[in-house]
């Protein structure tokens, strides 16, 4: 182990008041030499493994939230290139498409951003109730459901 984490064990085994067996005895003979102070206790490297534990655990909270933050964020670029795709398509043809799949097949929109980072199709709606100029391009969101909180709305962003 390295130092600083002998120095914080002997710190832990002075607090705790724990002490070797032959600190204890303090029955040795001249013949066996100076005392070697080598290894540690079962308690002692349990304590670290828990704190070493628990520093895993606060990071893998903070990674866990970023990555569903970096989620979101993928979500509304999916929907964006949806909708510029739309517009688009709207330029070069002079009427709607029907799906997202028609997109897709004209090489207007990469198949890659035809779903939403949770696997689920991007909802067109074509001419949109709110972008009545293009479509309405939507992404159920986390919980897969449209009309929830948690959608991504072409017209919001």
């Amino acid at each position: 182990m390295n130092t600083m984490t002998s120095r914080m064990l002997k710190a832990i085994r002075a607090k705790l008041g724990f002490a070797r067996l032959s600190e204890r005895r303090g029955d040795r003979g001249p013949s066996q030499g100076p005392r070697v102070d080598a290894g540690f206790t079962l308690l002692e490297i349990m304590i670290v493994l828990a704190i070493i534990a628990m520093m895993a655990g606060g990071v893998g909270v903070a990674v866990f939230k970023q990555f569903q933050k970096a989620k979101i964020s993928a979500g509304k670029l999916r929907v964006k290139a949806a909708r510029d795709a739309v517009t688009q398509y709207m330029i070069e043809t002079p009427s709607c498409p029907h799906g997202i799949d028609e997109l897709v097949t004209g090489k207007f929109l990469d198949k890659g951003n035809a779903k939403d980072p949770w696997g689920s199709n991007l909802i067109l709606r074509c001419p949109g109730t709110n972008e009545t100029d293009g479509a309405d391009v939507v992404s159920p969101g986390p919980d897969k459901q449209e009309g929830t909180a948690d959608d991504i709305k072409s017209w919001e962003l």
